[in-house]
């Protein structure tokens, strides 16, 4: 799902979520791929031989971030996304 520029400058809101997605090793590239074709995705660490992935997704709307876990979960070669940190950024309360 793309996210509108106007609507994350707009949002107060501002979500990071880590995961860590296990996958069938053979297939650990198309699987990085994948996951880095999704909006605000990153890939800080990885253990090829485990087929093990740490990603980092962003979004400032919770729900494009549940719709792109779930992306994650549907390719091709993932077993398993785990949602292991999670925080909410509010910009509001900080500026205040």
């Amino acid at each position: 799902m793309q996210e509108n520029i106007n609507d994350m400058n707009e949002s107060p809101n501002w979500h990071v979520c880590g995961l860590v997605v296990q996958c069938n090793p053979e297939k650990i590239q198309a699987v990085k791929t994948a996951l880095l074709a999704i909006t605000h995705t990153e890939i800080p660490a990885v253990d090829e031989k485990m087929g093990k992935i740490v990603a980092v997704m962003q979004s400032h709307d919770e729900h494009i971030l549940l719709d792109n876990m779930e992306s994650a979960k549907n390719i091709d070669g993932v077993i398993v996304v785990s949602l292991v940190y999670h925080q909410q950024d509010v910009q509001n309360a900080m500026n205040d």
